[in-house]
């Protein structure tokens, strides 16, 4: 069987059992290239989409919040990597939350990167941990250890993050030229 043919197969099944949400009609496989996805057979009089890789749509959710940034309403909306709360004045307001980010307990550490904002707790998308500036995207300061808000001794860096070592956990200066450590603690 050819590549063209794939499509063609008799037991292949090109329409969906559910009608298009938007207008009731019948929705198709349809193909552009190398991608294919679900689409409402009256295009383009209706224009849904749908990708053959997702499980169901989900629609963005309003939020009683506003946008701290620029008082829009805020949405919970759901992406590549799972849910998050986002400004609905996007793309002119970049202002995100993660609404499964723990709630902080300790105390704040200020950024010495930007000295506006705060460190945080995150998670990328591998669920590894790290810390970084709340004010994301304007400051990009991340590190991966645990910051100490103390400043470094020898270049005067704004904090120092904990380190595991083989003599025990120990508090470095995140700067590559420094190289500070503690003794073990």
């Amino acid at each position: 069987m050819t590549p063209t043919h794939l499509f063609d197969a008799p037991d292949r099944k090109n329409e969906r059992d559910e009608p298009c949400p938007l207008c009731g009609n019948v929705v198709r496989l349809k193909h552009t290239g190398h991608h294919s996805f679900w689409g409402c057979s009256q295009y383009p009089a209706c224009d849904y989409t749908q990708s053959l890789h997702e499980s169901g749509d989900f629609d963005p959710q309003p939020l009683p919040e506003q946008c701290p940034e620029c008082n829009a309403g805020l949405l919970l909306k759901k992406g590549r990597y799972g849910f998050f709360i986002g400004c609905s004045g996007f793309p002119e307001c970049h202002f995100m939350l993660d609404p499964t980010a723990v709630k902080e307990t300790t105390a704040t550490i200020a950024c010495p990167e930007c000295k506006k904002g705060h460190l945080q707790q995150r998670a990328n998308k591998y669920g590894k941990q790290f810390y970084a500036c709340n004010r994301y995207p304007k400051c990009k300061y991340a590190v991966n250890d645990e910051p100490v808000a103390q400043s470094c001794p020898e270049c005067g860096w704004g904090v120092l993050v904990k380190r595991d070592s083989a003599a025990g956990v120990r508090l470095r200066c995140p700067q590559k030229q420094c190289g500070y450590k503690s003794e073990p603690l």
